[in-house]
């Protein structure tokens, strides 16, 4: 079993939190694509960073935040016109990982948990928690085991233990699940 812990496995410092779709009008809304189970999250907010890519992030006060049937529609102060909103077309709009809002008890959040390892409760190595899949019946995490992936649906039944200070997710997997 590695030895990673959380302070050696790389946590991200900014966490996507919706996707800006397009302009909203001519004073600069943006049309968010949420990017979460909570999008009443977004009127909490002071501040949002969007990047266009790792190297490009910039900060905005929050002025508004409406959420509506097909998304949440952003107001930030700095972007005023329809033209300034449209060059943030595709930006991801992120928080800081400080600003997660807590979760209940057992709960976790995706970027917590990549890059766990994946040992079954007989301590094989199966592999490193790479991605996930969300579905309608329960999320599968995706496994990268050399140059295989192997998907985990995310089930009580399966997944046992998630030990961040060990850095290890202990799974019972099922009959044929490793083969």
């Amino acid at each position: 079993m590695s030895e990673s812990t959380p302070s050696q496995r790389s946590l991200p410092d900014f966490v996507i939190i919706g996707q800006v779709k397009r302009a909203h009008g001519i004073k600069g809304k943006l049309s968010v694509e949420p990017i979460t189970d909570n999008p009443q999250r977004f009127k909490l907010l002071k501040s949002v960073f969007l990047s266009l890519d790792e190297e490009q992030r910039s900060s905005f006060a929050v002025e508004e935040a409406q959420v509506t049937h097909k998304g949440i529609l952003l107001s930030l102060t700095g972007i005023q016109s329809m033209d300034e909103a449209e060059k943030w077309r595709g930006a991801f709009v992120e928080i800081h990982r400080s600003e997660c809002l807590p979760l209940p008890e057992g709960e976790h959040y995706y970027f917590e948990m990549l890059g766990l390892e994946v040992i079954t409760t007989q301590g094989q190595k199966i592999g490193v928690l790479e991605d996930f899949i969300p579905a309608p019946a329960n999320d599968v995490y995706v496994v990268r085991q050399n140059e295989r992936e192997i998907l985990i649906p995310a089930i009580a039944e399966i997944i046992k233990r998630i030990d961040f200070e060990k850095g290890v997710m202990v799974i019972h997997p099922m009959d044929g699940l490793l083969d």
